[in-house]
């Protein structure tokens, strides 16, 4: 075979498996959209399994029922979510003052909460000073910020100064707590941290 055959044998080859390359990222690219479409036809069909599993529940703020969903951004400037832990992690939720004795009294247990099982749970102390007359007086974010560092508060505090989670969890007093389970479900609403708390609080990690 002389240089002529040779180069244009060559150069077809070439072309043929240029052809082919483009062909099989071609086929690469369909498969993956396919793949793509079904695996969102089996989400909308199935469902994530922990909402599948709760579409059953009624929402509501009462033991049993599925804790209403919200979004907060705390003092640090984090966002929380309610259902962004549902599968993940339970929430201790607690609704407090700042002149409230009781919720003072238990600051001590809560800072120890954090500490040992803070990667477990994910704890937030919503300041409800709006609940009263007391939260007219100054601004919530100030006098709630001074009181987080006079008593080195160590875990999630945020504000509803808008009265919107007090209404949406029927918050009458202070302290209010509930412990809500990876499904979203709550499992105790009382208003005091007590032996009881901590063994529904440690069933549900």
């Amino acid at each position: 075979m002389n240089w002529v055959s040779s180069f244009f044998k060559d150069h077809l080859e070439a072309k043929s498996l240029n052809l082919l390359n483009k062909i099989e990222k071609k086929m690469k690219l369909i498969k993956f959209k396919y793949v793509l479409v079904f695996g969102w036809m089996l989400t909308m069909l199935v469902g994530n399994p922990v909402q599948a599993e709760n579409a059953s529940v009624n929402v509501g703020v009462n033991v049993g029922e599925l804790a209403p969903d919200f979004e907060v951004t705390n003092l640090a400037g984090k966002n929380f979510k309610l259902s962004k832990f549902r599968g993940e992690k339970p929430i201790y939720l607690v609704f407090w003052t700042t002149w409230c004795s009781t919720c003072k009294k238990e600051i001590p247990q809560f800072k120890i909460l954090q500490t040992k099982l803070g990667e477990k749970v994910e704890i937030l102390a919503v300041n409800v000073d709006s609940l009263s007359w007391w939260g007219s007086f100054g601004s919530s974010n100030d006098r709630v910020k001074k009181y987080a560092k006079k008593y080195q508060l160590n875990y999630a505090i945020a504000l509803d100064d808008k009265k919107k989670l007090i209404e949406l969890y029927k918050v009458r007093g202070t302290p209010t707590q509930l412990v809500i389970d990876k499904k979203g479900i709550i499992r105790r609403r009382y208003p005091l941290f007590n032996e009881e708390t901590a063994r529904i609080l440690q069933s549900v990690l």
